[in-house]
This record gives C-alpha cells, sequence and structure tokens, in this order.
C-alpha cells in the first residue's frame, strides 16, 4: 500500500483510490485482529478524505457445516457525508442434508461483526440449486461458532410466494419453510418430477423439518390445494377443482418414524379408478398414525379413520411393505354406513359396472368387518338390517332384508349366518318372508337346516343346498327340495301367461351342477292339472355358455284337459290326457329333436267333450279339412261335440315334424275319432311340417280368438 504522503507528492491523479486487504485463513476468530486494522484505516481515511472506497477480501469463513465463499467487506462514498459499509458474499453453503441448495449473490447493507459471529440485518440472495435458481430475494443471516441462522423472505418463486429460515445450534438444526399460491403448472413445469400432469391449481405449504447433523428426526407440514386440476398418465387418478389440506406430523426414534397424518377435501373431485368423490357438500376426512421402518422397508397404520359424512365410516389398521410395489401384508377394516344408498352409489356400483350385479342400487343400513392379508381376504363378518334391493332390469326386488353373514377362508371354522326378508321378488316371481341359516366359509356355502319359502299360495321346500368354488373352475351346486300347492293361477298371472287353474305340487330330487353339466339325480315328479308329470334324466352342458344344451324324459299321467284348456283361446275339451317326450334334445333352448305322443289313456272314463273352436285348431295343426266341413253343414251350430279318443304325436329330425294320429286312414292319419251325438272325426292330411311354421301355427290359435285355416 503507497501511504498518502508519497501518493500526494505524485499529484491529485496519481492517488489511489481503493485500498485492498487479503486474508485466507479459516476461521471467523481469526479475522479479528485484520478486522481491527481495517477500521483502523477507516478512521484514517475518514479523516483525511484521500479515499474513495476501501474493501477488505475476507475469503471464506466456516462455522459448524456453514460455508461462506468470496467474503468481502466495502466502504463506499468516502467522501460524502453519510458512507455505505457492504458485505457482499459469493455463496452461503448449507450443512447437511442441506447441502444441495446454495445460497449465492449475498449482499448486506446493514451487518455487524464481532464476538466470533457475523450478522447480516438487511440483505438480497438468491438460491440455486442442481434443479434450478430463484430470483433475488430479502435476506438476512447470523453466522457464529455457537449458532447460525439464515433467512429468506418474499422469494418471488412459481408464481407465488416463499418464505425460508434455517436455525443451528450445538449440531441441532431446524428448517421453516413457508410457501404460498404456488402455481402447480409452473411448478411442475420448472421441477419436471411430478408423477401427474397439472392443468390448473394452486399450492401452499407450511413444512418444519429438523435434526441433528445430517439426520432429519422431525417434521410438520400442513399443506393445501386450491382448485388444483390433474390427471396421471394412465388416468387412474384425477382431480377436478380439488382444494384440500393436509397435515402431517413425524418424529424419529430408535430407527423408526412414529406419523400422524390428517387430510380433508373440502371442494372439487377426486377419482380414484373407479371411484368418484365429490367434496363440498358432505366433509370427506382421512386420519391415522403409525410407524414406519426405513430399515425394514414397512409403513404400519396403527388406526387409521376415513369418514365421508353422511355416506360411511371406516376405521381400522393395516400394514404395508414397501420396495419396487407397495403390498398390503395384513389389514382389519371395519365399514359401517346408516344409510346404504348413497353409499352403494359412490362406492359399490363403480364397481357393478359391467358385471352382473350392474343395475343394483341398495337401501338400509350395514356394518361390515374385514380381515386381509397379502394373499387376500381371510374373514368377513357383516350385519344389515332394513335392506331394500332393486335392479333396474326387474332381476330382483327385496324388502325387510336384515341379516347377520359371517364368512371365513378356514375351512374348519363354522360360524353360522343368518339372512332373512319380507319380501323378495325374483323376476316376476314374489317369495314371502322367510329365513335362512347356513354357513360360508372357504368356497363353501352350505344350508344347515330346512326351510320353507312362501310362493304363491304354496311354497318351496329347501332341503339340501350346498356352493363349492373352484378358483380355476366353474362351481359345484347341488339342491333338493320340493314345491307345494303353489297356484297355478297366481304363477301363470305373475308370468304373464294365459291364465291356468289348480295347483302345482312336486318333489325336487338332488339337481347338481358339476363339470359345466347339470344333472337330476332322480325322477321329478310334478302334481298339476289333477294328474301328474314326471321328468328324467334332465341333464344339461354348457348351462352358463354361448350353446347351452339340454336333454330329458318327460312323461305325463292322466291330466285333467279341462283345467288345462279352459282358460286358453286353444278351446276347451274334457277327459284325460297321458304322454310324453322321449330323447328330448335341446340346443340353444330350442328343440332340434324328440319323440312326442299325447293322447287319451286307455283307461280314461270321464266324460268326452270337445268345442268347435278346439276342432278348428287341432284340424289346423295336422291340415284336415274338419273347419270346412263344420261351416258348411248343420254342424256349425253345436258349441261341442262327443269324441272316443284324441291322439297326435310328433317325431322331430333335421328341423321337420314328422305327425301322427290314433290310427292311419286311407288319406292320412285320424287325430280325433268320434263319439256319441253330434259327433265329428278330424283327419290330417300333411304328415310332414316344418317345426318352424308349425310353432307359428300354435302361436297364433293361443294367442287370437281369431281362427286361420291354411
Amino acid at each position: 500500500m503507497q501511504s498518502s504522503s508519497q501518493s500526494s507528492a505524485t499529484g491529485a491523479t496519481g492517488i489511489y483510490r481503493r485500498v485492498y486487504f487479503q486474508t485466507k485463513r479459516r476461521r471467523a476468530s481469526s479475522r479479528l485482529l485484520t478486522l481491527g486494522g481495517f477500521m483502523i484505516l477507516l478512521g484514517f481515511s475518514a479523516q483525511s478524505g484521500a479515499l474513495d472506497n476501501i474493501a477488505l477480501d475476507v475469503g471464506a469463513l466456516h462455522a459448524q457445516g456453514w460455508k461462506l465463499e468470496g467474503v468481502k467487506i466495502a466502504l463506499n462514498d468516502l467522501p460524502e457525508r453519510r458512507q455505505q459499509l457492504i458485505l457482499t458474499i459469493g455463496k452461503l453453503s448449507l450443512p447437511k442434508p442441506l447441502d444441495d441448495l446454495k445460497l449465492a449473490d449475498i449482499r448486506c447493507t446493514s451487518f455487524t461483526w464481532g464476538d466470533n459471529q457475523v450478522i447480516c440485518e438487511r440483505g438480497k440472495a438468491r438460491i440455486d440449486s442442481k434443479r434450478w435458481r430463484s430470483p433475488g430475494a430479502d435476506f438476512s443471516f447470523r453466522l457464529g461458532e455457537k449458532s447460525s441462522r439464515a433467512k429468506i423472505t418474499d422469494l418471488r418463486l412459481f408464481g407465488g410466494t416463499v418464505d425460508a429460515e434455517l436455525t443451528e445450534q450445538a449440531m441441532r438444526w431446524q428448517v421453516k419453510l413457508k410457501a404460498e399460491r404456488l402455481d402447480g403448472v409452473l411448478l411442475q413445469k420448472q421441477l419436471g418430477f411430478l408423477p401427474a400432469e397439472i392443468k390448473n391449481g394452486e399450492l401452499g405449504l407450511a413444512l418444519t423439518i429438523s435434526g441433528r447433523q445430517s439426520e432429519i428426526d422431525e417434521f410438520d407440514l400442513n399443506a393445501n390445494t386450491d382448485r388444483l386440476t390433474l390427471q396421471t398418465a394412465d388416468g387412474k387418478t384425477a382431480t377436478e377443482a380439488l382444494s384440500s389440506n393436509t397435515q402431517l406430523h413425524a418424529v424419529h426414534a430408535d430407527g423408526l418414524w412414529h406419523w400422524r397424518l390428517t387430510e380433508q377435501l373440502t371442494g372439487g373431485a377426486l377419482y380414484l379408478e373407479p371411484v368418484y368423490l365429490e367434496a363440498g357438500k358432505d366433509v370427506i376426512k382421512l386420519t391415522g398414525e403409525g410407524f414406519w421402518s426405513p430399515t425394514g422397508q414397512r409403513v404400519d397404520i396403527d388406526s387409521f379413520v376415513f369418514d365421508h359424512a353422511g355416506t360411511a365410516t371406516m376405521t381400522g389398521r393395516a400394514a404395508l411393505a414397501l420396495g419396487a410395489q407397495v403390498k398390503l401384508t395384513e389389514a382389519a377394516v371395519s365399514v359401517q354406513t346408516d344409510d346404504l344408498k348413497p353409499f352403494a352409489s359412490v362406492y359399490l356400483q363403480p364397481f357393478f359396472a359391467q358385471t352382473a350385479l350392474e343395475g343394483l342400487s341398495l337401501q338400509g343400513k350395514a356394518k361390515a368387518d374385514a380381515a386381509l392379508t397379502e394373499l387376500g381376504l381371510t374373514s368377513l363378518t357383516a350385519n344389515f338390517s332394513d335392506l331394500a334391493v332393486q335392479d333396474e332390469s326387474g332381476r330382483i326386488h327385496a324388502e325387510g332384508g336384515k341379516g347377520a353373514i359371517h364368512w371365513t377362508s378356514d375351512s374348519a371354522v363354522s360360524i353360522p349366518s343368518t339372512l332373512s326378508w319380507q319380501a323378495l321378488s325374483l323376476y316376476a316371481l314374489p317369495l314371502g318372508p322367510a329365513e335362512l341359516s347356513f354357513v360360508s366359509r372357504a368356497n363353501q356355502i352350505e344350508l344347515l337346516k330346512k326351510t320353507k319359502v312362501p310362493f304363491l299360495g304354496g311354497n318351496i321346500a329347501i332341503k339340501r343346498f350346498n356352493y363349492q368354488g373352484h378358483p380355476e373352475a366353474e362351481p359345484d351346486v347341488y339342491f333338493e327340495g320340493s314345491l307345494n300347492n303353489v297356484s297355478l293361477e297366481r304363477l301363470s298371472s305373475a308370468l304373464n301367461w294365459t291364465p291356468l287353474s289348480g295347483t302345482l305340487s312336486g318333489n325336487i330330487p338332488g339337481i347338481e351342477y358339476r363339470d359345466k353339466t347339470l344333472k337330476l339325480g332322480g325322477e321329478w315328479v310334478i302334481k298339476v292339472f289333477d294328474g301328474v308329470i314326471r321328468i328324467a334324466n334332465l341333464a344339461s352342458s354348457g348351462l352358463f355358455g354361448d350353446l347351452p344344451r339340454l336333454s330329458a324324459e318327460i312323461e305325463l299321467d292322466h291330466l285333467d284337459l279341462d283345467q288345462l284348456t279352459r282358460k286358453f283361446q286353444f278351446g276347451g275339451i274334457t277327459g284325460r290326457l297321458s304322454g310324453f317326450v322321449k330323447n328330448l334334445q335341446l340346443e340353444n333352448w330350442r328343440p332340434v329333436s324328440f319323440y312326442a305322443w299325447f293322447g287319451t289313456p286307455d283307461d280314461d272314463d270321464s266324460r268326452h267333450r270337445i268345442s268347435q273352436k278346439a276342432v278348428q285348431n287341432i284340424a289346423n295343426i295336422g291340415g284336415g279339412g274338419a273347419a270346412d266341413l263344420l261351416s258348411r253343414s248343420f254342424l256349425q251350430f253345436f258349441e261341442t261335440f262327443g269324441y272316443d279318443k284324441i291322439g297326435l304325436g310328433c317325431y322331430l329330425h333335421d328341423g321337420v315334424c314328422q305327425l301322427m294320429g290314433i290310427e292311419a286312414t286311407e288319406t292320412g292319419y285320424r287325430i280325433i275319432k268320434g263319439g256319441g251325438l253330434p259327433r265329428i272325426d278330424v283327419i290330417g292330411y300333411n304328415p310332414r311340417v316344418n317345426w318352424s311354421v308349425l310353432m307359428e301355427r300354435l302361436e297364433r290359435i293361443t294367442t287370437s280368438d281369431q281362427v286361420i285355416i291354411k
């Protein structure tokens, strides 16, 4: 440095305008002697007025992991009445774990330096990281050997403002971060690592993190979203104008993190495939607490509560295994709702879509408890009351449902379940009040005791029922029961058939469905029309496939024709009818082959009368000329005729029905053999009739009062 006296000898133009000190020592305390000399120089220079600016290059300072680099102190505007003392710092490096962040271009206009510490009260700085660089913001800090602090405020970042403060003392540190109205689109654009595409909305947070040395041991987060709209690439998660608040607190001790979480949706909508939640109308809130083991890669949720006001409350606990994928290892969950209608609408119907349950709506109260492991559901208990079920397709309707369902995956455990209803309709068939007692375990459902279900003035007696499921195949089902005194009039009305009279009864032997085949274990005897119908060798394959097949043998024994035809538009007939259908084969529920015969039994001694309309219709089936005869002769004045026998048979093969009667004639086959007065014979002349044509004829004559003769 050149003295002032030497400088004055060379003239004003040769005077140095800047005095420069430099030091490279590392500790802040070693600067005091140099700084003291600098201050003496400041006083001398101020009196002499010989200098404009004086600067001290301090170099670098270290304190407890903090590092100041490019530290300079300058006194400017010495000739002026007010001088400006400025501290500039090229870079401030923070201790671990925040060493990725750097504060740069620091400039302090109000600072103090002494007692082994440097204090900047009013300054400006910006933040540098590996990902981005911030604009300048208000900054202050205190750097000392025992404690340090840095604070940045009013940082304009991502369209909002950010305040941050870092303090450190005795190897412990704390970071406080507050961000308001951050633009989600700008945030994603500049950070570029968010897992979803943000289309609109703002975010804010208040975060406090503390720790010791490079370890974090506590943090507290309060975050919120305002009208946030985003969507993941796979479309399985999305939000629409979602407003929410999240509070998360966690403390680290003994290698574990103990955490508490509160999440509340306050507006907008959230989609988690396939569930869609609308917030704002009703409170939707999730709370929980538990432990996280970073080394064990495990999260234990000791308790959680999901409360959707007016819809349902879910409580429970769970454990998750972390890794390449998050896996559930165990869980116990309880769900309770006082109104199944909104619960089913929000949480069940999305899963019903495109399944057999689509279109179902539920009402009532319910509570369910479930236990799960990584292998799946292990137990389920469900209690419900006041249950009402409605199906848009009209398949099922129930009212007054009540039950306690117990299911377990352990096949050795048997806990009885009950299911009851006040009214139940399956399609158009109504069932009266009843209760079922059964056991449900593993893949099996088994009826525990016999049950009678009221049905159309009679009942259905269920003697045995067993369901056995198979993971890779269709289930096995067994049923055994009976029908008792079921009203045919009410049955035909429910099914919208032509009204029938009488009752229907009969034993249903063991019906078994196994290996995609339905089989009748014995003979199904049905008492109807004061006679008996027997069904044997009933079997069906591909029942739920594209081409179901069915085969059976049917026998009719002494059916009362008066009861059978009394209310049919076909025409009235008295007497008895017996017959059979052998080798019946159906494909897709359409007959492809059979041999059938229906006629007057030999021992029938009842009164035989047939109406004129029935004669015309029978003649129409066989292609006879009886209708012409009736319309052209005096016989048209009689309403009924006597007959001795009636008989008509069909052998169906390749879509053609080979017709036959009670006996052959020269011109065809006899269908009705007259007897008594007045009497009439009906002869069929067309022995071969296309099956579809025959069905069209039968449909016309049973659905119309007008008789059409071809």
